[in-house]
């Protein structure tokens, strides 16, 4: 059985941010610290569920967390309990982090079984461009 708990953030951008895109094309983007601290609870905190990360113009506009809890017969016996993970960094940070920034326009979706990281998929949206009118006729 589980239950599930969905969180949702929409996160607040600066003003001038939309301004500097052109600027950010091909640079890293330094994250929000709300963004980081978000990726950074989630991956010490959560046992099992996923967190998809919302990329527009290089920037995270919105995060879905979503976190699983199961109950299972040896749950029922002893009690349900958070375990207390210690405060340091995750070994995947760096990875999810540097992916992140990658991304123009798209998705980043980390899946996290017993606590533990267990897949990570990157989607990303890009416009063709230079195919368009190749043959006189649009895509």
């Amino acid at each position: 059985m589980f239950f599930i708990k969905k969180e949702v953030f929409v996160v607040q951008s600066c003003s001038d941010a939309k301004n500097s895109v052109a600027n950010l094309r091909g640079a890293i983007k330094p994250l929000p610290s709300q963004v980081f601290d978000i990726i950074e609870q989630f991956l010490l905190n959560v046992q099992y569920g996923h967190l998809i990360l919302m990329i527009q113009d290089g920037f995270v506009v919105k995060i879905d967390k979503i976190e699983k809890f199961m109950i299972s017969a040896k749950s029922r016996e002893g009690g349900y309990s958070i375990k207390e993970k210690a405060k340091k960094k995750h070994p995947m940070q760096m990875k999810i982090l540097s992916d992140l920034q990658s991304i123009r326009y798209g998705q980043l979706v980390i899946h996290v079984n017993n606590g533990q990281v267990g897949q990570i998929e990157k989607t990303e949206k890009r416009r063709i461009d230079e195919l368009e009118g190749l043959y006189g006729d649009g895509i």
